[in-house]
């Protein structure tokens, strides 16, 4: 089971994310204000999941937290809209704000989906229907672009190595964004 936590240097405004998330049916595990309270949970947690980030938190910039944590959770920066140079060297998924609450809801899914969806089922879905490969990639990555404030390049690569982490296809991968 795939666990999602909540960082931001405001209590407050960490609590309102994760209320956003529940109202969209998704089991927020935990809201911390500290990288140290990530890490703790992320080596109690170890299981993996999604951690819906701010930049900056109150002990160290967040921006460190992927390397330290690990490949078992993926991150969702929220990034000031002052911010938005930091999204493109992020090789994480982003929202800028203000976060539309479908947008924030939608890129959770995506990242649990990943690591978690059924093969199976995409796979009956790849045989059964009349797919281009490539088109579906490429509206994969124009949302990743959209939503998440990726480059071309970032999306390909956050497609390509989030399918070799999951031993899926890209195709596979793609559906899973696209929610097919």
């Amino acid at each position: 089971m795939s666990s999602i936590l909540v960082a931001n240097s405001n209590a407050d405004y960490a609590k309102k994310i994760a209320a956003v998330l529940r109202t969209g049916g998704l089991n927020v595990s935990g809201v911390c204000t500290t990288g140290s309270q990530v890490i703790d949970f992320a080596n109690r947690h170890y299981h993996g999941g999604v951690v819906v980030c701010s930049v900056k938190l109150m002990d160290m910039p967040a921006l460190n937290l992927p390397g330290m944590v690990g490949s078992n959770y993926d991150f969702l920066f929220i990034v000031k809209s002052q911010q938005m140079d930091i999204s493109e060297s992020l090789s994480c998924a982003s929202l800028i704000m203000p976060i539309n609450r479908m947008d924030l809801i939608s890129s959770v899914n995506m990242l649990l989906n990943i690591s978690d969806y059924s093969s199976l089922t995409i796979k009956k879905k790849i045989a059964g229907g009349n797919f281009d490969e490539k088109q579906v990639i490429e509206q994969a990555k124009n949302i990743l672009i959209e939503r998440n404030n990726f480059t071309e390049p970032q999306a390909h690569r956050f497609i390509q190595k989030k399918s070799m982490d999951a031993c899926k296809k890209m195709i596979e991968t793609a559906m899973i964004i696209l929610n097919l």
